[in-house]
């Protein structure tokens, strides 16, 4: 299945984008989709996924990663995303904060946290949910690695 992940560095910093889209791409492979999807990621600065986090989650600090699904009003979706590709799902946006990409299997799992959240994972709502997103984290980090 043909998924498009497109993968944005808005710093100076070297970002791995093979390795972003790899991840993404195991992860996607395991979970077994009907439908191929898109879904970009953002590397940014940490004053800028700060000033994110402050507009749309209303926290006054420095997180290590953000999803906005296409439903929510994500700020970054003019990176190029949403074409609304009739075959295609969708998902919306990762921001990752380019002070945590040095570490790949940080990253790899902070990636893996966020593409369920896009897929629809909150372990905000509830214990119950919040081990369901943990258990799949899990088994999915061991196909990843």
């Amino acid at each position: 299945m043909k998924h498009e992940i497109l993968v944005y560095n808005k710093t100076p910093q070297k970002t791995p984008k093979k390795f972003i889209e790899n991840v993404i791409l195991r992860a996607l492979d395991f979970i077994k989709l009907k439908q191929p999807v898109e879904l970009a990621v953002l590397v940014v600065s940490k004053e800028e996924i700060k000033r994110l986090n402050k507009i749309w989650r209303k926290k006054n600090e420095i997180p290590d990663e953000l999803s906005f699904g296409l439903n929510s009003r994500s700020p970054a979706i003019g990176a190029g995303l949403a074409r609304f590709n009739k075959n295609m799902l969708s998902l919306g946006e990762i921001v990752i904060n380019a002070g945590k990409i040095s570490d790949r299997n940080y990253l790899r799992a902070i990636l893996i946290h966020s593409l369920l959240h896009l897929l629809g994972y909150d372990h905000e709502k509830s214990a119950a949910k919040a081990r369901k997103m943990e258990q799949l984290e899990t088994k999915i980090l061991k196909h990843v690695a």
